[in-house]
């Protein structure tokens, strides 16, 4: 018994220091963003951890307005799972996990997940800041939030070892809160825990492995099939932060052109990101389509992608929030340099980004 012990809290230490290494490790890869964080989210930290508690006292406060709580619902649960996935290789120490496999308990390696997983999730964590405050009387009259917080550690658990079922569920979940129906709160989490625990049992969604590819489009195309969540966190992050603005906009519909400056800048910066991925692609297989004389083709293509993702997140932002038309050229141009700071000058990508934001938000 006291070995066993002994050896569940050495791997205990063993996790935690290889957690604590792969954040270090992700941390120093976003040094192309590490002015930005200290120019904006550093002084604007106070404000996000304070809007965070806000939202949350909303869902818990939504007997007035059920619908908007459960759409604020939505808007946590994928915002903490784009989080917790970008997150995930730490928590489950990916790199190590067959050598975990061939040592270790099934049952250690998931107790030490969920450890992890917990110490990650802070927006868990908040909730739960929230509910030790409140009394037995106030629980009875807000049963919805435990449900709540059961979503959150559903998110998570889903995160790490059931992807689909949580497309699934957050796909099924924003179905649901968009229907011109009318239920209570906790009609709605009951709704969103069906979801959830019905989601595990729907089939897989079949990516093509046989996909023949004989052109630059199909190559572009099995690519992004094979690593479709790049391109899902982004439209997630986007999607959310769109909700967002549309709950903010019926509150204070005199900064609606203001908003709509935020949120084409931040289109641009999730959109054009992508060439980051693109450009490593272009770095990998640059020599394989050298040999076979395609080297320029495939210089060209590598800027399509992020472009045509600009083109349709643009689309969805303009018919959400109505943006105005002038920013379509100011847009297209604004993503190719985006583009071009990616392959020239990456350090200066998001200095670059936040100050045209500056300027476009003072002239809004």
């Amino acid at each position: 018994m006291i070995n066993s012990l002994a050896s569940y809290l050495s791997f205990l230490s063993f996790r935690y220091l290889a957690y604590t290494t792969t954040l270090k490790s992700m941390l120093s890869q976003l040094k192309s963003f590490s002015l930005l964080f200290a120019l904006v989210l550093g002084p604007a930290f106070l404000g996000m951890v304070l809007l965070l508690f806000l939202g949350l006292g909303k869902i818990v406060d939504s007997h007035a307005a059920p619908a908007y709580g459960a759409k604020l619902a939505v808007i946590y649960l994928l915002l903490e799972s784009v989080m917790l996935w970008a997150m995930a290789p730490a928590i489950k120490n990916s790199q190590n996990r067959a050598f975990q496999r061939s040592l270790y308990k099934y049952s250690w390696r998931v107790c030490v997940d969920c450890k992890l997983l917990l110490l990650s999730n802070v927006w868990l964590i908040a909730s739960l800041l929230i509910a030790v405050d409140l009394s037995l009387k106030q629980w009875l009259q807000v049963p919805h939030f435990m449900l709540f917080m059961l979503l959150q550690w559903l998110s998570g658990v889903f995160v790490l070892y059931r992807p689909r079922a949580l497309f699934y569920s957050l796909l099924l979940s924003s179905v649901l809160v968009l229907l011109p129906v009318s239920l209570t709160s906790l009609q709605y989490y009951l709704g969103f825990v069906a979801i959830f625990g019905c989601s595990i049992l729907l089939p897989p969604l079949r990516k093509s492995h046989k996909l023949k590819v004989h052109s630059l489009a199909l190559f572009w195309l099995s690519y992004f099939i094979q690593h479709s969540w790049s391109l899902i966190w982004r439209g997630s992050v986007l999607l959310a932060f769109l909700l967002a603005l549309l709950q903010l906009i019926e509150v204070r519909n005199d900064f609606s052109d203001l908003i709509q400056a935020v949120a084409f800048s931040v289109c641009v910066l999730l959109t054009s990101s992508l060439q980051f991925d693109c450009l490593s692609v272009y770095k990998k297989y640059r020599l394989f389509f050298q040999s076979n004389n395609q080297d320029k083709p495939f210089y060209i293509s590598q800027f399509l992608p992020s472009f045509i993702f600009f083109a349709v997140a643009l689309i969805v932002v303009m018919s959400m929030l109505g943006t105005n038309l002038i920013y379509i050229p100011i847009g297209a141009v604004w993503c190719v340099l985006q583009q071009y700071l990616v392959q020239k000058k990456p350090a200066q990508f998001a200095l670059v980004w936040f100050f045209i934001t500056i300027g476009i938000v003072l002239l809004a």
